[in-house]
């Protein structure tokens, strides 16, 4: 099974379940902005394009409003301290690489400008860091949909460039 296929099946099992908060407005905002990143279907994409749109707008609304994404650079951040734990490093950035996808796919990106281009300072300020992620910033930075909205995406730039540094 596919990373599509997981998220297609993540998306129906969260509408099925049925989304009643904020917190589980988000999740499926995550999931869906990267299945729709990984090129999933419009028939795939019909149900969660009709939540956004329709009985989730109220709820995506109140979550972006109290969503801070200088918390997830935060996280990123405390990573670097000391030793660098990679494994913790990776999920960081992966964190702050669904709420962008979120962000894209609720049209949000205001929401996580700023932070986006935080976090791509963070890699360049502390490339080796970031190194051992370098092969994974390639090909998200081969990606049309990244390339398409690098102006969020930079940071996957950045960490492909950080394999220079290791």
């Amino acid at each position: 099974m596919s990373e599509l296929d997981v998220l297609i099946d993540q998306m129906d099992e969260l509408l099925g379940e049925g989304i009643i908060d904020g917190s589980d407005a988000l999740e499926f905002a995550m999931v869906a902005g990267l299945a729709a990143r990984l090129g999933a279907s419009p028939g795939a994409m019909e149900a969660a394009n009709a939540w956004r749109t329709g009985p989730g707008a109220p709820l995506l609304d109140e979550i972006w409003a109290e969503v801070d994404p200088s918390e997830f650079v935060e996280s990123l951040t405390a990573c670097l301290e000391g030793d660098f734990d990679e494994a913790k490093i990776e999920e960081a950035l992966l964190d702050f690489d669904e709420l962008v996808a979120a962000a894209i796919w609720c049209r949000q990106i205001p929401r996580v400008r700023a932070a986006a281009a935080e976090v791509s300072d963070v890699v360049r300020d502390v490339p080796e860091a970031f190194a051992a992620l370098a092969e994974m910033g390639v090909g998200m930075a081969r990606s049309r949909e990244v390339a398409e909205w690098a102006e969020v995406y930079a940071f996957w730039f950045a960490v492909a460039d950080a394999g220079r540094a290791g």
